[in-house]
């Protein structure tokens, strides 16, 4: 037996890295035995005896809430509990779209080909699935008419879940599952994902492919071979497999240098991997964390300890993506709240943030960088963003704008929040939104990272003072003049969308003037600078439209809105 040593390199090598040591690390055989050094993991050889067998059990835990076979089997219960009580129509539509469910899927590509690999002649899951039907109601029947047919569909469905709980059919569908959800996205035309092989034990598929040809890689004599793998620079004896590979089978990535030779220098392919390599570039799906064809991976490479924390996350069915990555950033920021400010800067080094889409064909990979300013903005603000989690905004019918998300995009993009306020004071004017303290929130945050975006900010007491003579302006108006508040605002608003400081004046002297009111001299700041002037004039206009600051307990209770 020998030591492997896999050191980090690029995002995609990363994440086969995090990949690999978290399949290992999911055995407790094998806990705590893959050594973690500064920018390497290493482990004997004999770590892998099983590893074909922990690759399939890892990723079917990981996403267990979200595959098939298990939103079937864990209904157990509540198909029992319909047998013992009188059921109403709710449970009867509830059951139709159950059975509905369950229909589609055992008849699905991926379940018949899981059958061919089962064997099984006695009991077909095909015949069953053509024996389930929805129990409809006609016109003058009631639910008590359906009972007996409602029984006879839910011991069916008993009895399939009964033969999926059997381990051998489960390990099998599972694995299945695990494989077209997750796997296929990041890469295929391989091993089990070979169309020819598609009806074969992908658990031997898997050990033939990558696993054998490491363990026969690790004993050969390697010490004449002239050939090197591009990413680690290994010896390989010859290029060709199973002694060398490309990387062709991951999507989107490499070139088949047998095809289209002429991208490479003298017509020569030198993008040709280790078997090793080739073991870790499968572990890919591994390191990224999925939700609904969805996954991300952070590439915090300053340290092994880094990416793996970094990327270490627990899925549930209620978890978005999109939580996902406020999860994320805030490990990071708790990371570094640990350490000084200076101790910071100088550790945290850019980071990757890595999106897939696997519904993106043509480029399901998308980067942006979390630098060491963008870390600290969310850092030093840590407190105003944890209050902007889960709220949302509609925008139109079924699409709400996620506010922490826009807000983090915007931050790691390294552009100001002034369109998202105009957006959200647009709607608070039309009453199709209520909580202008989230717009109150976004002011603040915005002017706290002005001068990291080489921007104006205004000192930050005045937002709060801005904000005053809007709400004492809109009480000088009181309820005889609540009418012509609405009109004041669209025109303050427009204004300051276009960036137009005259016009706003104008508007805002008409307002006082109306009312026999001197204009606060203060408001002369809004003249010297366009930030500054934005700044502001969106802190009046909270005011006028009646903001009024929460306390303490109402800021938790704050609503989301919908």
């Amino acid at each position: 037996m020998s030591i492997i040593r896999i050191e980090l390199s690029d995002w995609l090598k990363n994440a086969g890295i995090v990949g690999i040591f978290n399949i290992l690390e999911s055995s407790s055989e094998l806990k705590e035995k893959v050594n973690k050094r500064n920018n390497y993991i290493e482990f004997d050889s004999s770590e892998l005896d099983n590893f074909h067998e922990l690759y399939f059990e890892y990723l079917i835990q990981k996403y267990k809430e979200f595959i098939s076979i298990e939103k079937i089997v864990n209904k157990e219960e509540w198909i029992k509990d319909l047998l013992d009580k009188d059921i109403t129509e709710k449970d009867l539509e509830g059951l139709n779209t159950y059975i509905k469910y369950v229909k589609e899927r055992l008849k699905s590509a991926s379940y018949k080909s899981a059958y061919e690999i089962l064997g099984d002649n006695e009991y077909s899951l095909l015949d069953k699935s053509a024996d389930l039907k929805e129990v409809k109601l006609k016109r003058s029947q009631s639910v008590s008419d359906v009972v007996t047919e409602f029984k006879e569909q839910c011991n069916l469905l008993l009895q399939i879940i009964e033969y999926l709980n059997n381990p051998k059919v489960r390990k099998i569908i599972a694995a299945k599952n695990v494989i077209y959800d997750i796997i296929q996205g990041f890469w295929s035309d391989v091993s089990f994902l070979n169309k020819n092989n598609s009806k074969n034990d992908m658990y031997k598929h898997y050990e033939k492919d990558f696993i054998e040809p490491v363990k026969n890689y690790i004993e050969a004599n390697l010490d004449k071979s002239k050939n090197t793998c591009f990413t680690c620079d290994n010896k390989i004896e010859k290029l060709s497999k199973p002694f060398a590979f490309d990387i062709t089978w991951i999507a989107k990535m490499g070139v088949d240098g047998n095809r289209k030779s002429s991208h490479f220098w003298n017509y020569y392919s030198d993008a040709n991997i280790c078997p090793i390599c080739n073991l870790v570039y499968s572990c890919i799906p591994a390191g990224f964390s999925v939700i609904n064809g969805k996954g991300l991976f952070i590439n915090n490479n300053q340290s092994i300890s880094n990416i793996i924390s970094a990327n270490a996350h627990v899925l549930n069915g209620n978890k978005t993506i999109e939580e996902l990555e406020e999860e994320t950033y805030f490990n990071i920021v708790d990371s570094m709240e640990q350490k000084s400010v200076e101790e910071a800067k100088s550790e945290v080094e850019n980071i990757q943030v890595v999106k897939f889409d696997k519904n993106n064909g043509s480029r399901p990979y998308t980067f942006n960088v979390l630098s060491k300013d963008k870390l600290l903005i969310i850092k030093n603000n840590k407190k105003i963003l944890e209050q902007l989690l889960n709220k949302k905004v509609k925008l139109a019918k079924d699409y709400y704008l996620n506010v922490y998300s826009s807000v983090l995009d915007r931050i790691y993009n390294g552009k100001n929040l002034f369109d998202l306020l105009d957006t959200l004071t647009r709607l608070r004017i039309s009453g199709e939104y209520k909580n202008s303290y989230v717009i109150y929130l976004l002011i603040k945050l915005n002017n706290n990272c002005m001068d990291m975006r080489g921007g104006s900010k205004v000192y930050y007491k005045d937002i709060d003072k801005f904000k005053d003579y809007g709400m004492n302006l809109k009480k000088v108006y009181g309820k005889e003049g609540e009418n012509k508040i609405p009109g004041i605002l669209y025109r303050l608003q427009n204004a300051i969308k276009v960036k137009d400081q005259g016009r706003f004046m104008d508007t805002l002297l008409n307002a006082y003037t109306s009312r026999k009111q001197a204009i606060p001299v203060d408001f002369i700041q809004a003249l010297q600078d366009t930030d500054k002037f934005q700044t502001i004039g969106y802190a009046f206009l909270i005011g006028l439209q009646g903001m009024e600051i929460p306390s303490k307990n109402e800021e938790n209770n704050q609503n989301n809105e919908a």
